[in-house]
């Protein structure tokens, strides 16, 4: 994992999010399903880890990681 990458739980998810070429993406999935089941957060990209991250919450608030 690189220096623009961010792993970490929020609620039942684990949410990734990572930088490519100075844009910001996210992906989303429910806690203890296997990885690689992850579903890109819609929206993006983004400006900042800050928008990403919280893109994220709200899609998993919505329900749509699974």
């Amino acid at each position: 994992m690189d220096e623009g990458t961010l792993c970490y739980t929020y609620q039942r998810y684990a949410i990734t999010t990572l930088q490519d070429e100075g844009q910001w993406w996210a992906r989303a999935r429910v806690t203890g399903k296997e990885a690689g089941g992850d579903r890109s957060v819609v929206g993006g990209p983004w400006k900042s880890r800050l928008e990403a991250k919280s893109a994220a919450e709200a899609f998993c608030d919505w329900g749509l990681a699974g």
